[in-house]
């Protein structure tokens, strides 16, 4: 089982990387747009579950809305107004998680979904497509996911005692928060030393997007409890499905994108 869960892993992660990074940029979107209408069906069962037209719906829902979005952020202040709208539910999504555990009824999971989604295919696709180097934002996003969580698994299993969010996630704790926060700031230091980016304020960025990454992990797992399920999907073997992948993305995409808006010399 092991040894399943690595191997389709890593095909996961060259498949990304090849989207992200060796796709002309509209070919490059089109492929991360197919993972999110993809997490968007698993979603849509989190609230109906045994309805195929409701979660057809559900998957339309969620285009409409980032069309919507990807409109409004046309120009810069629209744009910097939907990515603050981000900051805002990721906000009440801690708040909900951490304060607020048990309740979590149908509409909530729906509509918080619904937000997730969009605004992250929105990050995704104005960087890709905007930015010159667009696809360097998307790679330093999923590599904070990544290190993000491959640190907490190993401080986790060395030293986690306390519990992070025992009533979303009894696997999380907080030496695995602090060792991801720790693999993110190294990551922070290697980038600014190779690219001669500026070190505090990337390093402030990627640690803030690193947090939110749990917090994105976390709301799934709260609507994965709501709706009695261990895993999103089985698409990916050993892993579950694709938001059981992508989850923490949903929170760093946007949250990358506020930060590098908010502080150009990041773009330099």
């Amino acid at each position: 089982m092991i040894r399943l869960r690595v191997i389709s892993g890593a095909l996961v992660a060259v498949v990304l990387l090849a989207i992200v990074l060796l796709l002309p940029p509209h070919w490059s979107l089109a492929g991360l747009s197919l993972i999110l209408v993809a997490a968007a069906w698993e979603w849509g069962g989190f609230a109906a579950p045994r309805s195929t037209v409701a979660r057809l719906a559900y998957v339309l829902v969620a285009a409409l809305l980032a069309a919507l979005w990807w409109r409004v952020s046309a120009g810069p202040a629209g744009l910097r107004g939907v990515l603050l709208a981000a900051l805002a539910w990721w906000l009440l999504a801690t708040l909900w998680v951490f304060g607020f555990p048990s309740r979590a009824g149908r509409a909530a999971v729906a509509v918080g979904g619904l937000l997730a989604l969009s605004f992250a295919w929105l990050a995704l696709a104005r960087m890709r497509l905007d930015w010159e180097q667009g696809q360097y934002a998307v790679l330093y996003a999923l590599l904070i996911v990544w290190l993000a969580d491959s640190g907490a698994y190993f401080a986790g299993r060395a030293w986690g005692r306390r519990k992070l969010a025992p009533a979303v996630s009894p696997g999380k704790t907080w030496a695995g928060l602090w060792g991801g926060f720790a693999t993110c700031a190294l990551l922070a230091v290697v980038v600014a030393w190779l690219d001669g980016r500026p070190l505090l304020p990337l390093l402030g960025v990627t640690l803030v997007v690193g947090l939110f990454s749990v917090v994105g992990d976390l709301t799934e797992s709260q609507c994965k409890r709501f709706a009695g399920v261990k895993d999103s999907g089985n698409l990916i073997p050993g892993h579950g499905g694709v938001l059981d992948r992508f989850d923490s993305l949903l929170a760093a995409a946007p949250l990358l994108m506020l930060g590098i808006e908010l502080l150009p010399v990041l773009r330099a």
